[in-house]
């Protein structure tokens, strides 16, 4: 099924976005530590969600993996990335789908599944942030590893108040009420001067307990629970993205 764009940060990630996202390289330390340390048999077959312009399937590729597919919403990410995948003869199978419905996808069929690059906190209806993480589950096999970033309201002091502001202007304007979506504060590291305006694309931030209750009520074990600054250290307090590595 190829996924209609109907929301505001697919259309962000077509324009204004696109570029950086499009040709992005490299990992971060907290990726590559959590690829590194779970992709760990060669010969199973991973999934990527959001993949922008491929910038983890092809570096996944380079750890040996030979049977990739990833997927994003946005059709001119896909173009792109099949583009540098020609180039490299890259073996990725790249397609347009959305992370709430895939239905061409079949049932217990992924070893691996990366949900990094908070992609999942861009779905800006958590009906559909939860139907998302349901078909995660329901396309990995069993034993499979998941691992998810997200974005982590905790995380940032500034948070809570943000959320009191946007949610009184939008209780002016009689728009929908939601502590946890909050509207973009920077693009391509600029400030977003329209950030208090109606109808910006927002962000989903999840609070650890939450987003852990329901992983596991879907069915998912967790398997680690950590921010990005807890990953490589003893930090008590979590800072930056919240990683959750999951087993079917």
């Amino acid at each position: 099924m190829v996924a209609d764009i109907q929301n505001l940060n697919a259309e962000r990630y077509s324009n204004e976005l696109f570029d950086l996202w499009a040709n992005k390289e490299s990992l971060n330390t907290s990726e590559a530590y959590v690829l590194k340390k779970y992709l760990i048999d060669t010969t199973k077959n991973v999934l990527e969600a959001g993949t922008g312009g491929g910038r983890l399937s092809f570096q996944i590729e380079k750890m040996g993996f030979s049977n990739g597919s990833a997927f994003d919403i946005v059709p001119e990410m896909v173009s792109h990335a099949k583009k540098r995948a020609s180039k490299t003869n890259s073996s990725v199978n790249f397609r347009v789908s959305d992370a709430a419905n895939l239905s061409e996808f079949k049932s217990d069929n992924f070893d691996y599944l990366i949900y990094l690059q908070q992609v999942l906190c861009f779905i800006d209806k958590e009906e559909l942030f939860l139907k998302a993480l349901n078909e995660a589950y329901r396309v990995a096999k069993k034993d499979a590893i998941v691992i998810f970033s997200f974005l982590d309201y905790e995380s940032k002091f500034y948070n809570p108040m943000l959320s009191t502001v946007v949610n009184t202007l939008r209780k002016f304007r009689h728009e929908k009420i939601s502590k946890h979506h909050l509207p973009w504060l920077k693009i391509n590291n600029d400030i977003n001067w329209k950030l208090f305006n109606k109808n910006q694309p927002k962000t989903y931030w999840v609070t650890r307990k939450k987003i852990i209750a329901q992983l596991m009520d879907i069915g998912f074990i967790i398997l680690e629970s950590k921010n990005a600054n807890q990953l490589l250290s003893d930090n008590k307090k979590g800072k930056g993205i919240l990683y959750i590595v999951c087993k079917k």
